[in-house]
C-alpha cells in the first residue's frame, strides 16, 4: 500500500472517527443477533479493530484481528491501548482471508465488516471462514451499519461509491444471485443472506 493511498486517519479509532457512533451499536447487535459471547472472536479485515474493541467492552471473549496490511495492524494495536483495554486479550495476525493461520473449528464468533468488497476470491474466502468456524459458532460477514441507527444516520455515513452500482467493481459482490452462488461453491448450505437499507450481510452458523 503506497503512502498516497493509505488513509491513516481512517484507522485511528477515537471519538472523532466518522463511524464512531456506529461501532458500539453494531457490537451490541452482533451479540444479540448471533447469541455468542464466550470463547474466541475473529475479526477478518479488522482495520482499526473498532468492532472487536467494542465487543471486548461488552463480552469476556478473546479477540483476534486479522488484516493483510501490517501498517494497519500497528494502528489497531494503538487503538486497543487508546481505549484502555488489556493488550493480552487481543492478538493480531497479518494474513489473507484465504489463508487464515488458525485451526479448523477454533472460532466461536466470526466477524468481517467492510472487507468483502476487497477480496479477490470470494469462494475461497468464504470456504476458509467456514473452516475456522467452530461447531455451534456463528458469523456475520458483509458491509453495513447497525439497525439501532436511524436510516438518516446510515445514509450520511455510507461511502459514496456504494451507490455507484456496476460503475464501481467494489459493488460486484452485491449483484443479485452472486452471494448464493459463491456460498454454494464454497460448500456452505445453511447461510442466510440479508440485503436491506442497512447493508448486506451473510450470517454463518455451523451445527
Amino acid at each position: 500500500m503506497s503512502e498516497s493511498t493509505f488513509d491513516r486517519d481512517f484507522y485511528v479509532y477515537d471519538a472523532n472517527h466518522r463511524f464512531a457512533p456506529m461501532y458500539p451499536l453494531l457490537a451490541r447487535q452482533i451479540v444479540e443477533d448471533l447469541g455468542v459471547s464466550q470463547g474466541l472472536c475473529l475479526d477478518v479485515g479488522t482495520g482499526s479493530a473498532a468492532v472487536i474493541i467494542e465487543l471486548a467492552k461488552i463480552t469476556p471473549m478473546a479477540m483476534v484481528g486479522l488484516d493483510a496490511k501490517p501498517e494497519v495492524l500497528e494502528l489497531a494495536r494503538e487503538n486497543v491501548a487508546r481505549h484502555g483495554l488489556p493488550e493480552q486479550r487481543f492478538r493480531f495476525l497479518e494474513a489473507d482471508v484465504t489463508a487464515i493461520p488458525l485451526e479448523s473449528g477454533s472460532v466461536d464468533l466470526l466477524i468481517s465488516r467492510g472487507s468483502v468488497p476487497f477480496w479477490d476470491d470470494h469462494v475461497a474466502a468464504f470456504a476458509e471462514l467456514y473452516r475456522v468456524l467452530a461447531p455451534g459458532g456463528a458469523g456475520m460477514v458483509g458491509c453495513g451499519f447497525s439497525r439501532y441507527q436511524t436510516l438518516e444516520e446510515v445514509r450520511a455515513m455510507r461511502p459514496k461509491w456504494t451507490d455507484d452500482g456496476e460503475k464501481d467493481t467494489r459493488n460486484n459482490w452485491k449483484a443479485e444471485g452472486y452471494l448464493p452462488r459463491v456460498l454454494a461453491e464454497a460448500g456452505i448450505a445453511d447461510a442466510i443472506v440479508t440485503m436491506d437499507a442497512y447493508g448486506v450481510w451473510v450470517t454463518l452458523r455451523k451445527a
